[in-house]
C-alpha cells in the first residue's frame, strides 16, 4: 500500500518541478505571441497556396492574358513557396524565417501581377490574399527565434 506521505511528497515535487520548468511571465507572453503569430502565418500561407492554385485553374479556363506562361508560373511558384513555408513552420524548421522572407517576396510579386487585372474579381481576391500573406510572412521572417 502507498503511504500518504509519499504521495503528498511526490505531488509537491511535481508541482515544484512544473513551476521551475515554466518560463518567466514575460517569456511566456513572448512565446505565446510568437506561437500565435506562427499559427496565423501558417494559416495565411495555406490560404494563399489554395488561392493561387485555384487561380491557376481559373486562369487556364479563362485563357487570354490570364493564362500567359508568366502569369501561370508566378501563381504556381507562389503556391509552392507558400506550401513549403507553411510546412517548415509546422515542422519547426530552423529555416522557417528564411522561407518566410522568400514567401513574403513571392507573395508581394504575385499580388502585384494579379493587381493588374482589377476588372476580374478572382484576380482581385488572389491579390488580396497574397498581399495579406506577404505581410504575415514579412512579420514572421523578422521575428527573432
Amino acid at each position: 500500500m502507498i503511504e500518504r506521505r509519499g504521495v503528498l511528497g511526490g505531488g509537491a515535487a511535481l508541482a515544484i518541478g512544473a513551476a521551475l520548468a515554466r518560463p518567466a511571465a514575460g517569456q511566456q507572453h513572448q512565446m505565446t505571441n510568437m506561437e500565435n503569430s506562427m499559427e496565423d502565418c501558417i494559416d495565411l500561407c495555406i490560404a494563399s497556396h489554395r488561392m493561387c492554385l485555384t487561380t491557376v485553374n481559373y486562369a487556364v479556363k479563362r485563357g487570354g492574358v490570364l493564362a500567359s506562361p508568366a502569369m501561370l508560373a508566378m501563381l504556381a511558384d507562389c503556391a509552392e513557396l507558400c506550401q513549403t513555408t507553411a510546412n517548415s513552420m509546422l515542422r519547426g524548421s530552423p529555416l522557417h524565417q528564411v522561407l518566410c522572407q522568400a514567401c513574403a517576396e513571392a507573395c508581394a510579386r504575385c499580388a502585384d501581377e494579379c493587381s493588374h487585372h482589377q476588372a476580374d474579381q478572382q484576380m482581385v481576391r488572389c491579390a488580396q490574399t497574397c498581399r495579406t500573406c506577404a505581410e504575415g510572412c514579412r512579420t514572421m521572417g523578422a521575428m527573432g527565434h
